[in-house]
């Protein structure tokens, strides 16, 4: 009974988060809804292809697009057409559906003959993606030191690197306003739990320059504290507005005792490996050269 109550709870906020979405659609508004929907159960109907085999049933939109059909609540399900049989699903085993590549899906609708909230497959690839990490985290055991190691890689030489040869001019220039902010953002979000998270905007220093009108770039200071190789001591994010080629360099903690290497990350994820870094003043001329196309590397 009292899973019911809880339940019910859940899915009228969330009812209501779509309704205000869908009256005012913002980014902030729809990560409301993707938080509710986490952790909610949903209704999903189904065919019998045989007494105890259901199989979810997909919606067909005029351009021959197929959806997996949701519902928040009983009161959501219409009288017809009537499903042989309606399962409660957990969101995640919702998105389990849609990425499946043999369905061949666009997407999920929820409560498609009220709200008709269209939620594509590429979102949905994306939340999958985050769930099965966390699913893996779950597998390994890690001190809190791992663990702190474990997410501060996935940002520097991931998370960022991703985000700035994906999104180019739109992420530079968001960096560019938000600085400090945008950074320390991106790090807590990927520690998902806030009291694991052991740093603030004032851990953080982010310069913009626009060097030249082929070259914008950006120096980005990270915690030093908990350092451990091969942790990032400064990132540097490059930009050229005219040929919109991005650059993402690292400088790295070494190994050896006291050293620090240079990095750099392509478009294609691949860690290039520049040696040691130039001593701090000199940094800025040595990225500057690599954006511009100059220097050597090895690839690792």
């Amino acid at each position: 009974m009292e899973e019911k109550t809880t339940m019910e709870i859940t899915n009228d906020r969330l009812e209501q988060a779509m309704k205000e979405y869908i009256a005012e659609r913002t980014k902030e508004k729809l990560t409301e809804i993707l938080n509710l929907l986490r952790p909610t159960m949903l209704f999903v109907p189904a065919m019998l292809k045989a007494p105890n085999q259901p199989t979810p049933c997909f919606l067909k939109n005029s351009r021959e697009e197929q959806f997996l059909v949701l519902y928040t609540s009983k009161e959501q399900i219409p009288e017809e057409p009537k499903s042989q049989a309606m399962l409660r699903m957990p969101f995640p085993a919702c998105n389990n559906i849609v990425v499946q590549p043999e369905l061949n899906l666009t997407g999920m609708v929820i409560n498609p003959f009220s709200d008709n909230l269209v939620l594509k497959k590429e979102l949905i690839e994306k939340l999958h993606e985050v769930d099965q990490k966390a699913a893996q985290m779950k597998k390994i055991k890690m001190t809190p030191a791992q663990f702190h190691v474990f997410v501060k890689k996935q940002v520097e030489f991931g998370i960022l690197p991703k985000r700035l040869f994906t999104e180019k001019e739109e992420f530079v220039t968001k960096l560019c306003e938000e600085k400090e902010a945008l950074i320390n953002q991106i790090f807590a979000e990927t520690y998902k739990e806030p009291k694991l998270y052991p740093y603030s905007e004032a851990d953080y220093s982010v310069m913009a320059l626009d060097i030249a009108e082929d070259l914008t770039l950006i120096r980005v200071d990270l915690p030093e504290r908990d350092m451990t190789p091969p942790l990032c001591y400064r990132l540097y994010l490059t930009f050229n507005p005219l040929t919109k080629r991005a650059g993402y360099y690292t400088i790295e903690m070494g190994k050896e005792k006291n050293t620090r290497m240079l990095g750099e990350f392509g478009g294609d994820g691949k860690h290039i490996d520049h040696g040691e870094a130039p001593v701090e003043g000199a940094e800025l001329q040595k990225i500057m050269d690599l954006a511009r196309g100059g220097g050597e590397s090895l690839t690792s």
